[in-house]
């Protein structure tokens, strides 16, 4: 019953789209119920009554020869309709159409032939008439209203004897249907709602999946994922792509000195100024490792990928500078290693010189943490990593 929910629906708009689905599946069970029905009321009164007069069978014949042209009209109707859009108007018309032909047969069914099997056949149209149409509810009452007039009409009309019997037992009939539609509507909205609200925690969950829980930014796995259509995409559109690591020190040491706490402080600080610098919403940035982060530059060259990374030291200190020097002697480092795809590089070895590219950062930072400590920008070439 349930289908996939889109990422663009709300709640509302995903409960009308299984309602018309649900109105779907009644069409097709109430116009195939109905046709075995009258496939019965056909074989008893032609052939398991052979005292039924002519004049009740070509009634019956034209009853039916009718509805079959006005179901015809109906679906020629509904192929040029945009039914989507209009599914309301549709269930109407079918459940006002086989509502009021069943409730014109009936009686003059019961009048001429006096067949009680009639009165079964008419509650089982009024059973499947609740079950095709409880999700719309202006159609269902649209179905069965004409047939519980008709029961009125037949009982206290063309047998006098039995009003008071015939009022009770409309009335009963009412409240069971009553009953009976409110239980299932209750029901498939729940079942809706229901659904509706695990597959958007799905979603969340996914999306959740690929956010680092400390800066917000998108982690190492989601980062992957887009270097993998970048890199497409450049080898598609002929197109450049580069790759920017920021690697930001001494993060470790502050840690150390200042809690766990504070780390994470610095950690949105530092995330702060790398969304200050990047402009673009194709650019992409990401947090790659516990002290490193990456930006992927779709359409730059190395003299774009220069401009980013100043504008990245920049901002980094801008937010960092303050919070690291009332904690500690030193300053804040922002080194970082530019490196630009080219059309024989493939995501593996894009990758592999990535975390090349990270691991050289760290051993200069490493080799170097008895020197005064200087941003730093540097190329790192791919085709260099396999000496």
């Amino acid at each position: 019953m349930i289908r996939r929910i889109e990422t663009w629906a709300t709640g509302q708009d995903y409960f009308e789209l299984q309602q018309f689905m649900r109105q779907e599946q009644g069409w097709k069970l109430i116009i195939v119920t109905s046709v075995l029905l009258l496939g019965l009321v056909i074989a008893e009164l032609f052939w398991l009554e052979p005292t039924v007069s002519s004049y009740v069978k070509s009634l019956f014949s034209g009853g039916i020869a009718v509805l079959g042209l006005v179901a015809f009209v109906l679906w020629l109707v509904v192929q040029v309709i945009p039914i989507k859009v209009r599914w309301q108007t549709a269930s109407l018309v079918l459940a006002g159409l086989l509502g009021s032909c069943w409730a014109v047969l009936f009686p003059l069914l019961i009048h001429y032939s006096h067949f009680s099997s009639f009165y079964v056949y008419s509650d089982l149209f009024i059973f499947l008439s609740v079950v095709a149409f409880f999700s719309y509810r202006p159609a269902m009452y649209l179905a069965i209203g004409p047939v519980f007039c008709s029961f009125l009409f037949s009982g206290m009309y063309l047998d006098l004897t039995h009003e008071a019997i015939t009022v009770l037992s409309v009335a009963s009939r009412l409240v069971i249907v009553i009953v009976v539609r409110e239980c299932l509507y209750h029901w498939f909205h729940a079942s809706v709602c229901h659904e509706f609200e695990e597959q958007r925690l799905r979603l969340e969950l996914a999306s959740v999946a690929l956010v680092d829980p400390v800066t917000g930014l998108q982690n190492n796995k989601h980062f992957e994922l887009m270097l993998d259509r970048e890199i497409m995409a450049a080898r598609r559109h002929h197109s450049e792509l580069t790759l920017v690591i920021v690697s930001v020190e001494p993060l470790r040491l502050y840690t150390m000195t200042c809690g766990h706490q504070a780390y994470e402080l610095l950690l949105n600080r530092v995330t702060k100024g790398l969304r200050r610098s990047v402009y673009r919403p194709r650019d992409f940035i990401a947090r790659v490792g516990s002290e490193e982060f990456a930006i992927l530059l779709p359409d730059t060259d190395l003299s774009g990928a220069d401009v980013v990374a100043k504008r990245v030291q920049r901002h980094v200190h801008r937010c960092c500078d303050n919070l690291v020097k009332a904690d500690l002697d030193q300053p804040i480092s922002v080194m970082i290693s530019v490196m630009e795809w080219a059309p024989n590089y493939s995501v593996n070895k894009m990758r592999k010189c990535m975390h090349d590219a990270i691991n050289e950062l760290r051993q200069e930072y490493e080799q170097d943490e008895d020197c005064e400590q200087a941003d730093v920008i540097a190329r790192y070439e791919p085709q260099n990593s396999h000496r």
